[in-house]
Order: C-alpha cells, then sequence, then structure tokens
C-alpha cells in the first residue's frame, strides 16, 4: 500500500472516475435536450451551461450528422466554437500535478504525472542499456506545475530527459555519474507549458576581427508534449542582457527573425543567442531576458462527409477552423475528393514551407467501418488562410455509401512566452 498517495483515478468527493465520466455524460445529453426547450430562457440556460463545464464536455456533445433541429445545431456550433477557443487557452496554462506520500516507487509517481498531465512519459533507460531500478520516492505536489513537479522528481531519481529519442513523449533515461546529486534545474526557468534552461555558454574570439567575437548562449526550449507546437520562432533584438557591472550586452543579429523547426516526434529545441564579447572583467551575466513567440494547434476535430457523389461544396465549422467538401469525381482510375480547409487566425502557420496541414489525417470510410488510406495528395491553393487539398484514392468501385473523413486541429493559437536567467557564469 502506497501511504499518503492520492490516487487520480478518484474525484474528490470518493467517486470512481468512470461513475464521475457517466455522470457528466448523462448532464450534457439533458443540457442538449433542453437546447431544444420551447422556451427561450430555458434554451439559453442550457447553452451556458454547457459552455461554464469547460472543454471537457466536447467530446460528449452530439456528432454533427445527427437528426437535430436547426436551432440546436446552431447553437451547437456556437458551444464547441467556445469551448474549442477555451480549450486552445487553457492549454497555455500548465498542467498541475496533485500527489503526495513518502515510499512511493517511481514508476508509480511517473505513471500519476503522466495521467494528470495527459503528457506522455516514457522509461527509456532499458534503451540506453541502463538498469531500470524503481526507487522509492517521497513527494508533495499541491496543484504544482508539471515541469516543477517532474524536475523535482527526476532530481531524486537522478534521472534526465532525453530529447532525442525516435518515439513521442518525454523520454527518461539515468544521468551520468559525475551529475549526481547536482540540482539540475537550478537555473531552469518555467513560463506556463514551457520550460527554459541555459544550457551552454561559449566565448568565440576571432583572431582576425576581434569585433566579430562573440558571446554564444544556448537555451533549451521544452514544452509539455501535449502541446502540438507548429513552429517557433525569436527575434535576437527581443532578447536584453545586463553584465555584473550593470552594462548591456551589444545583440548580434539584432534585425534577424529565426525560425526554429518543430520535428514531431521532439518537445524540446535550442535557441540561440549571440553577444557581443564583454570586457574581460566581466564574470557573469546578471540578468538575460528573452521571448519566444509559438504558433500552436489545438484540439483535432474530425469532420465526416456523405452522399460524396452528390455533394457540393458542403461547409461544416467547428471553432475557428471551416473545412469544405468541394466536390468527388472519378479521374481515370481513381477517385479524387476535393476539399478547401480555412482557418480563422492562422497567424503564420499556413505558409508555403511549413508542411504540417498535409500530415492531418484524411480517408475514406466504408460501411464496416473500414478506413482507406489515400494514395496521392496534391496542392489546388495555399494563402494566408486558406488550403485547397485534392485527395485521390484508387478505388474499384464508387465510393457511394462512403465517407469521407478529415482531422485537423480545430483552432491555431500564436502566443508569446517570455523567460528570464539570471547570474550566468562566464567560461
Amino acid at each position: 500500500m502506497f501511504t499518503g498517495m492520492l490516487l487520480t483515478a478518484w474525484i474528490l468527493i470518493g467517486q470512481p472516475a468512470e461513475t464521475a465520466n457517466d455522470q457528466l455524460k448523462q448532464e450534457v445529453d439533458r443540457l442538449v435536450h433542453q437546447l431544444d426547450s420551447p422556451q427561450l430562457a430555458q434554451r439559453n440556460a442550457a447553452e451556458a451551461a454547457l459552455i461554464q463545464k469547460g472543454a471537457a464536455v466536447l467530446d460528449l456533445l452530439p456528432a454533427d450528422d445527427q437528426r437535430l433541429s436547426a436551432e440546436v445545431q446552431e447553437r451547437l456550433k456556437r458551444i464547441r466554437q467556445k469551448l474549442q477557443q477555451l480549450a486552445v487557452a487553457s492549454a497555455l496554462k500548465p498542467a498541475l500535478i496533485t500527489l503526495s506520500g513518502e515510499n512511493l516507487p517511481l514508476s508509480k509517481i511517473l505513471a500519476a504525472l503522466e495521467e494528470q498531465s495527459s503528457n506522455k512519459i516514457v522509461d527509456y533507460r532499458q534503451q540506453f542499456g541502463q538498469p531500470t531500478t524503481d526507487p522509492p520516492l517521497k513527494v508533495n505536489f499541491d496543484n504544482t506545475p508539471f515541469w516543477q513537479a517532474l524536475d523535482q522528481v527526476l532530481d531524486q531519481a537522478e534521472m534526465r530527459v532525453y530529447h532525442y529519442a525516435d518515439q513521442p513523449g518525454l523520454n527518461l533515461v539515468g544521468r551520468p555519474e559525475s551529475e549526481w546529486g547536482l540540482h539540475h534545474p537550478q537555473n531552469a526557468v518555467y513560463s506556463g507549458p514551457f520550460r527554459f534552461e541555459p544550457i551552454r555558454l561559449v566565448v568565440q574570439n576571432d583572431l582576425r576581427d576581434p569585433k566579430a567575437s562573440s558571446l554564444r548562449l544556448s537555451v533549451e526550449a521544452a514544452w509539455e508534449p501535449r502541446l502540438k507546437p507548429i513552429c517557433l520562432l525569436y527575434r535576437p533584438a527581443d532578447a536584453q542582457a545586463v553584465d555584473d557591472r550593470g552594462q548591456p550586452l551589444v545583440v548580434h543579429s539584432a534585425n534577424a527573425e529565426m525560425e526554429v523547426p518543430v520535428e514531431n516526434l521532439k518537445s524540446a529545441v535550442e535557441l540561440t543567442l549571440l553577444f557581443a564579447l564583454p570586457p574581460r572583467e566581466v564574470k557573469e551575466i546578471a540578468r538575460v531576458k528573452g521571448k519566444l513567440t509559438a504558433v500552436i494547434a489545438g484540439k483535432i476535430e474530425e469532420f465526416r462527409f456523405g452522399d460524396l457523389l452528390n455533394s457540393k461544396n458542403v461547409e461544416k465549422r467547428t471553432a475557428g477552423v471551416t473545412v469544405t467538401l468541394e466536390r468527388a469525381r472519378q479521374d481515370d482510375n481513381a477517385w479524387k475528393v476535393f476539399v478547401r480547409v480555412r482557418f480563422d487566425t492562422p497567424g503564420d502557420a499556413l505558409a508555403s514551407h511549413r508542411g504540417w496541414i498535409f500530415l492531418n489525417e484524411a480517408y475514406l470510410e466504408a460501411p464496416d467501418g473500414k478506413h482507406i488510406a489515400f494514395d496521392a495528395l496534391e496542392t489546388t491553393r495555399q494563402t494566408k488562410n486558406e488550403v485547397g487539398l485534392t485527395y485521390s484514392f484508387l478505388l474499384d468501385k464508387p465510393p457511394t455509401d462512403m465517407k469521407f473523413v478529415y482531422k485537423t486541429p480545430g483552432a491555431i493559437l500564436t502566443t508569446a512566452i517570455e523567460y528570464e536567467f539570471h547570474n550566468l557564469k562566464l567560461p
């Protein structure tokens, strides 16, 4: 028995999570039914109540293809849009961890962190050829932000995150013996679901051109893997640094805008800030402040289209995205499905050099539920907020009784994340 452990599978009032979810589903069904009340006040109250319950009810709302009155469908569209916006905004807050106890096995703690945060955590030690011990630890988290909680656990277990694994999530490995006993997050700072840590300071002397000499600061920017950043941007001009004399450090390439590619399986990138080399009497950077702009995808939404052979410009909207099925037609030995995807506020997410949208899931669904993958994909148009796509399927018969299913983030959010370090010793 794990003394003092708060089991996340139970709600505070002592009900199993499954029972609580069933009750929530029943309450959502009741309120959806009330959306069709003959009394306007009742309809308005039900809509407000569903929004008040938050993003957790998104997956419990009835599907678009259910037979509902026109007003209920319109109200559900408004509810979905508002809840999706709340979900995206909520994603920029850190996941909170509540867990306490002594002599808790590491494996149980990591499982609780994963469950409470929705962040995938993988014990990667075996792949590293390291022993997979399960030491007992002491934790006391009360609505503690995820990264702070994880850092405390990893310090006790002498482990760290390995950001270069070929699988999604936070992959944990043992620290080398040279790092045992060190308090790793001493320089780390936390900003929402992001964690920033200065990892390297390098002085570079240019013997031919002393003015080109520089001080290079490398910063690791990590995010909770439940987030799906599309791209990360930063400008050296946004960085401000002061040495231990109170003098500002000159930033190199101040007018540049840097884009850091986000690989699909990674949850961290490295930022580089270049400063003019300070005088030799400077011993440390007293303060450095920077800013990162993150373009983040919201919750994945599913769009389903039936009656493909007779559908023309069928438009469906959820939150901040509209998907339009333009038509489906046969072209030689392939059936082609033409769609348009339009976002209300995509920022720079649809720039032509970013290919994330081409990785969105799309398929035909047979009556037995079987998914039929597309054989080719073409782009028909691409603007700041809209992309036209053509999916080709090699079929031995017309898709008369099939549905086209398309999945994409329901909203895209651009937000600035700030960080600040203090007392960084120069080499």
